[in-house]
């Protein structure tokens, strides 16, 4: 078939078909030629909504045409009654420059794949009885049987009649056990070991932990206001209490080391780092020794409140 020139006069694109004639479902080859190919820097050759829904891309080749270029198309028939492929864009990138090129419609012969004469109008056949679809029936009494089955057993209370609900059991009090300050100490001076573990790189916190939790065993214990006070205040309180010499002792070196790195910068080494919690461990051992009376009382009270109130439980529940 004869090319069909483009209408860009600076430059030759033209189009042809391998075939004349095409039916609805043929393949046919189409050929974009475009001359002088390298005086651009890109070409952007038509894609399938360029040729429109009749004609569907099926495969592309580009290859070198003497001087220009040639792209084929393979492409897909479904249409009807349709006699030319549609004019397609080819657009020539030149530097920051942009040229558009037309390239106009391809008429072809439409063929139909119907004679006329299976066209004409045929006498009607006989209806034959078709099988009736039990399907849906199934499934929608499925669903019928499904949402009763819900129902009842949502309303089973009010449709059998309700059911005695046991009585509930009467709670039982229970007595908080008691918890002993020189345990929660130890407790908290293992904690603080394990998270601080030597060699301890930051001193600051494990010196302020490590009085803390003394200063806390003397507020519980003995009464004495330990964690606003200052270390001077709470040595004297000791003293004029007539504390355990041993007891002083312990708690001024912990306490003092203590002070002086939160508030001198002073900077312990990994030996008083050590020996800070051994202080700590000394402490507790003779703590346990010269407070067990005072332990044993605080003991004694606490399980005295826990029987009051648990009498005090049991007469709100009775009435």
């Amino acid at each position: 078939m004869a090319a069909t020139p483009g209408l860009t006069p600076a430059q030759t694109v033209e189009s042809e078909m391998d075939r004349d004639t095409l039916r609805t479902g043929d393949m046919f080859e189409y050929h974009v030629t475009l001359a002088n190919r390298a005086a651009y820097d890109a070409v952007i050759y038509p894609d399938s909504a360029s040729f429109g829904p009749d004609f569907i891309i099926r495969d592309t080749q580009t290859v070198p045409d003497n001087a220009g270029e040639r792209r084929t198309y393979t492409l897909h028939f479904f249409g009807v009654d349709v006699d030319y492929v549609p004019e397609i864009p080819v657009r020539l990138v030149d530097g920051t420059d942009t040229l558009d090129a037309t390239i106009p419609a391809q008429p072809f012969v439409y063929e139909s794949r119907v004679d006329d004469a299976e066209t004409a109008l045929r006498p009607l056949k006989p209806i034959f009885p078709f099988f009736r679809n039990w399907l849906p029936w199934i499934i929608a009494a499925v669903i019928l049987a499904l949402a009763a089955a819900w129902v009842l057993y949502l309303y089973r209370e009010r449709i059998f009649g309700q059911r005695k609900k046991p009585e509930p059991k009467p709670r039982q009090p229970k007595a908080e056990p008691f918890r002993s300050p020189l345990w929660r100490l130890r407790i908290e001076l293992k904690r603080i070991e394990e998270t601080h573990k030597e060699p301890v790189k930051n001193p600051v916190p494990y010196f302020t932990e490590l009085g803390d939790a003394f200063r806390t065993y003397i507020e519980e214990v003995h009464g004495f206001p330990a964690l606003e006070s200052t270390t001077s205040e709470l040595l004297t309180y000791l003293k004029s209490r007539g504390f355990d010499g041993e007891v002083i002792r312990f708690l001024r070196l912990i306490l003092e080391t203590a002070d002086l790195v939160k508030f001198a910068r002073f900077e312990p080494n990994e030996s008083d780092c050590s020996d800070v919690m051994k202080y700590g461990s000394a402490l507790v051992d003779r703590i346990s020794l010269t407070d067990k009376e005072r332990l044993e009382e605080l003991r004694r009270k606490h399980e005295e409140e826990q029987q009051a109130k648990l009498q005090e439980e049991k007469k709100d529940d009775l009435g």
